[in-house]
């Protein structure tokens, strides 16, 4: 097993060297340094987070916490830097959904098998 962790590890540093990393790190940067962006993408952050923390509990949201982080994500999504931080972070994901795809391939493979 200590090799699949092994393998693990290189992909992570692998990750952290891809041009789709790179770009979502000076995608946060620019967030950041654009204080209207970086005030949004933070409370947009806290909104999805109180969310989510409810949910993991089996709670539903508020419908007036939904329509604040609605409101919220909305704000955030009409300030460019967060807008092209969106592209790249759905990038991204396509990829590391692609990844996952790969890696699991031998396990619907037995299921389907089977």
């Amino acid at each position: 097993m200590t090799t699949l962790f092994d393998q693990a590890k290189l992909m992570a540093r692998e990750l952290q060297d891809s041009d789709e990393f790179k770009q979502l790190s000076a995608a946060l940067a620019k967030v950041k340094a654009d204080q209207e962006a970086s005030s949004a993408f933070h409370d947009f952050q806290i909104a999805q987070k109180e969310i989510q923390e409810l949910q993991s509990k089996g709670e539903e949201p508020k419908p007036e916490q939904i329509q604040q982080w609605q409101t919220t994500a909305q704000k955030a999504q009409k300030l460019q830097p967060i807008k092209d931080l969106s592209v790249i972070e759905q990038n991204l994901n396509n990829m590391l959904g692609e990844v996952n795809e790969i890696i699991t391939a031998p396990l619907n493979e037995l299921y389907l098998n089977n």
